[in-house]
């Protein structure tokens, strides 16, 4: 998931907005199917939620208590997981929650059904399958967190925060908090987002390593192929337009060196995400010289020696071409 410009700050929470680093440990065969058609796409975290969230605004002293019979006791395995890895405090989660309640509340229909998606998540499913034969499709939970990301995964499948996904063009949100609507992404986009995530759940042959170049690949290479399978990135690079080369110089006195968060973060060198921009950079450079995409995909995804394959991508001649 794509790191936001501003967290927000409540109760000195820090609520960063990142991509999962997706680790090939997490990548068993639990709840993964070798065919598109047999993953299943679970929303019982938003019913569950909702249900919680009724209770709790009934009896708001006793909320983290409600929220914790009502929504995650009685949770998926999707969810657990990801209460571990991203909401990890049921009292911030609550005390988030009821503070910022007309959000939740404004955004209720819009995340409460979101079958209308279902076709298209499929068909990006399915475009993977045949750029990537041997693919495998896990699960796609959804489920509502506290705004510390849009997607993730673990073990058990495609991990999927979609209160930050959940904005459209008729939702009021003239009252929403500045740094919600910052970091909110339309409604629409949540097939990029599962594709994004999908291509990380099958990063398993990727040789794994501590440096910057590592990560960006590993970051951007989730990028080029959910644009290859959507149409779209999951993040937005539009600010890197015009300094794609000033941005480079910097990212190669980096790019040997084990160091993340600097790329994720805004500074005045660089946008946000720099890092993925490099590693989607990276990647579409070396597609544009293999020119197949289904060869390119199998490469990405196999890479043993990332700095062969910046080498090979040539991509500081394909920046210079631009």
């Amino acid at each position: 998931m794509i790191q936001p410009r501003k967290a927000i700050n409540y109760f000195c929470i820090f609520l960063p907005f990142i991509f999962l680093q997706a680790c090939s440990s997490f990548l068993f065969r639990n709840n993964v199917a070798d065919l598109p058609e047999n993953s299943q796409i679970i929303t019982s975290g938003i019913d569950n939620f909702y249900k919680a969230f009724d209770l709790a605004l009934e009896d708001t002293a006793r909320a983290e208590e409600i929220f914790k019979e009502y929504y995650f006791s009685v949770g998926s395995k999707g969810l657990k997981d990801f209460y571990k890895s991203k909401i990890q405090s049921t009292e911030k989660f609550s005390d988030f929650v009821i503070h910022y309640r007309d959000f939740y509340q404004s955004i209720r229909k819009n995340v409460s059904d979101i079958y209308d998606l279902e076709n298209q998540i499929f068909d990006h499913f399915k475009v993977f399958e045949n750029l990537y034969p041997t693919g495998v499709f896990p699960d796609v939970y959804f489920v509502i967190g506290r705004f510390s990301s849009n997607g993730t995964i673990s073990k058990n499948g495609l991990l999927i925060g979609t209160e930050i996904l959940s904005r459209t063009d008729d939702l009021d949100t003239e009252n929403w908090n500045k740094d919600i609507l910052r970091i909110s992404m339309e409604r629409s986009h949540i097939p990029v987002t599962v594709a994004h995530e999908l291509v990380h759940f099958n990063q398993s042959k990727m040789k794994k390593g501590n440096t910057l170049l590592w990560k960006s690949i590993r970051e951007g290479s989730a990028e080029f192929i959910a644009k290859l399978i959507s149409g779209e990135t999951d993040g937005d690079y539009a600010a890197f337009k015009g300094r794609e080369l000033e941005i480079w110089k910097d990212f190669k006195e980096d790019m040997d060196k084990s160091i993340w968060s600097p790329w994720q973060q805004e500074s005045e060198k660089h946008p946000r995400n720099a890092g993925y921009w490099a590693g989607y950079m990276i990647c579409k450079a070396y597609y544009k010289q293999i020119g197949d995409k289904e060869k390119a995909i199998y490469d990405i995804l196999h890479i043993e020696d990332y700095q062969d394959f910046y080498n090979k991508s040539k991509v500081e001649k394909y920046l210079e071409d631009l």
